[in-house]
């Protein structure tokens, strides 16, 4: 079934909200909140819409009082208007309440979203829902249809991190304001049909049946799934449920394309392990007809079980049917070889997956562990997991890592904390091993036998993106983001002033710029009331830069040799700075 799904994050402006509250919204408004902003608007800044459908305890004043809640959901103290909202922690969490309605009108819902979270509305076997990931308390809304219903069920629901819920409404009508840029469709595309290269009696049509207690399931490492849309279709997002998903992790890929014999692999990973429920791994939008989910085994043993798989364009405008976008796309480069990339390629060395280090990287070959993309716009680092795989004094797992040297490359570099010390470094990780799906990507190294050792990096551990501070020693771990997906470019600075270490993080494609302009306190993370992150002098520091797989053969077992098992980091481009 195919929905058409419209959704905007948007803030009233003061004359919509006091007009809001003179008609009895359950929104809280305060006189400057409003008056403050009235000089500066027009007629056509206000929204229309109609009669406001009244909804009990909409603002979780009363608890749960006329919803209906699951686990895990609790009440929060942390509010935008009253004293309480509904704070939703885990994968299955989830609040409801059952509305009466008219038929066949146009409604919207809406609600204020702080952190990450859904609202939507299931109407029979439809349902609208907008996903929400905010530092804010910001307002998000879904405009929806009746259809043939007399009552529909609003919810709240988890939405990949901790998210809180508060002051819900629903008016007749939709927004009627002039379109945002932020504005976005999600399009669920129909499945005209599904093969498999195997199966158990457990048949590929389970997974469109809506039933996740029906799945598809074929025993062996390489074992896949293939999902025809009947024509092509921009997609950037697959949702699938795993079979016994909440005790084991699935190794996959996805590959899509017009052509069964030639589809391009877009994503390859871990489920959450976490949940039976669908879980979403988006991608760069791209043009197919045919999705494929090849399977490689779970953490128990080598079956490859799925229950349910929906495909998605989300997030990106209306559907037109044109060329997909560029996504988070690098604009394509002239690079032949890994050192086309480096400003000094003398002041770094390499250590292998084998446990070889090489000292040499001017007009370097690429080879299997280093090497120049197809766009030949940025430097690959892999490392596979094998049983020949070599490692590094002190370490039991495997990487391709480039570590700084003294400018001239005559010797290892060691610095103090004293002073400034920066590393930027935009890239993307790409991929992880099956079992252990862990990997650090940038780092400080400080003195070992001080106890520092990795004294900060940045650490994916699935979806979980962190800082870790040699392993929690020096301070706890502090998460960046809980869903980052797999091929997100982003950008990195490690910035060290006299033993104050600063972490920034970027999306968008603007931390160098705002950093160079001295404007990118915006891109900190912080934790607690400082700006810095850890406070510790120490010496024999050094920075690295690529792949530090967190995995070997012990803890791949059985993947062990697999040519999908391997962690992969894509470097765009880096500098290093000691003042």
């Amino acid at each position: 079934m195919t929905h058409k799904l419209r959704f905007r994050k948007i803030r009233f402006s003061g004359y919509q909200l006091f007009t809001l509250c003179l008609i009895g919204t359950l929104m809280a408004c305060s006189k400057n909140e409003t008056l403050n902003e009235l000089s500066a608007l027009s007629p056509s800044n206000i929204t229309a819409l109609g009669n406001e459908i009244s909804l009990n305890n909409p603002g979780f004043e009363a608890d749960f009082d006329s919803w209906t809640d699951i686990d895990p959901s609790a009440i929060s103290g942390d509010a935008r208007s009253g004293s309480k909202s509904a704070k939703i922690t885990g994968s299955a969490g989830k609040v409801t309440q059952t509305v009466s309605l008219s038929q066949n009108t146009d409604y919207q819902l809406s609600a204020w979203i702080l952190g990450q979270g859904k609202i939507g509305v299931t109407n029979g076997n439809d349902a609208f829902e907008t996903t929400a990931a905010s530092d804010d308390w910001t307002q998000y809304k879904v405009d929806f249809n009746s259809g043939n219903s007399t009552s529909i069920t609003i919810y709240a629901a988890y939405g990949g991190g901790e998210g809180r819920f508060d002051d819900f409404s629903l008016f007749e009508g939709a927004d009627s304001s002039p379109q945002d840029p932020s504005d976005t469709t999600t399009v669920q595309y129909d499945i005209v049909a599904v093969t498999a290269s195997a199966h158990d009696g457990n048949l590929p049509e389970n997974t469109i049946d809506g039933n996740l207690s029906t799945r598809w399931s074929a025993n062996g490492s390489g074992q896949y799934i293939t999902f025809d849309l009947g024509s092509e279709k921009s997609v950037n997002e697959v949702k699938a449920a795993w079979y016994n998903g909440d005790s084991r992790t699935s190794g996959f890929s996805i590959s899509l394309g017009s052509d069964p014999a030639t589809l391009t692999e877009v994503y390859s990973g871990t489920s959450s392990g976490q949940t039976n429920a669908l879980e979403s791994y988006s991608f760069p939008e791209a043009f197919a007809r045919y999705i494929r989910i090849t399977g490689y085994g779970n953490s128990s043993n080598s079956w490859n079980s799925i229950s349910e798989v929906e495909i998605y364009l989300s997030g990106t405008g209306e559907d037109n049917g044109g060329e997909p976008g560029d996504g988070n796309e690098e604009a394509p480069g002239t690079a032949q070889i890994p050192s086309d990339l480096m400003s000094n390629c003398n002041q770094w060395k390499i250590t292998y997956p084998d446990g070889s280090e090489d000292k040499t990287l001017c007009g370097e070959a690429n080879n299997e562990y280093w090497f120049v993309n197809e766009d030949k716009n940025a430097m690959v680092f892999r490392a596979p997991i094998r049983s020949n795989n070599g490692t590094t004094p002190n370490s039991s797992y495997v990487r391709s890592e480039l570590r700084e040297r003294k400018e001239d490359g005559s010797s290892d570099i060691y610095w103090t904390t004293t002073g400034t010390h920066v590393v930027y470094v935009k890239q993307a990780i790409t991929h992880l091993p099956i079992v252990k799906d862990h990997l650090v990507a940038t780092q400080i190294h400080g003195d070992k036998s001080a106890g520092i050792d990795d004294a900060m990096v940045m650490r994916l551990e699935g979806n979980h993106l962190f800082a870790s501070f040699n392993g929690g020693k020096l301070r706890s771990d502090l998460t960046i983001k809980t869903n980052y997906n797999l091929g997100t470019v982003h950008e990195v600075i490690f910035e060290v002033i006299n033993g104050k270490h600063y972490l920034y993080y970027s999306e968008d494609g603007k931390l160098a710029e705002a950093y160079a302009n001295g404007s990118a306190a915006a891109y900190l993370i912080k934790d607690g009331g400082n700006d810095y992150v850890m406070d510790l002098n120490y010496d024999q520091s050094y920075f690295k830069i690529g792949n530090y797989t967190q995995s070997n053969a012990d803890k791949e077992g059985s993947y062990t040799g697999d040519p999908n098992n391997y962690g992969e980091v894509v470097v765009y481009d880096y500098f290093v700075s000691h003042q």
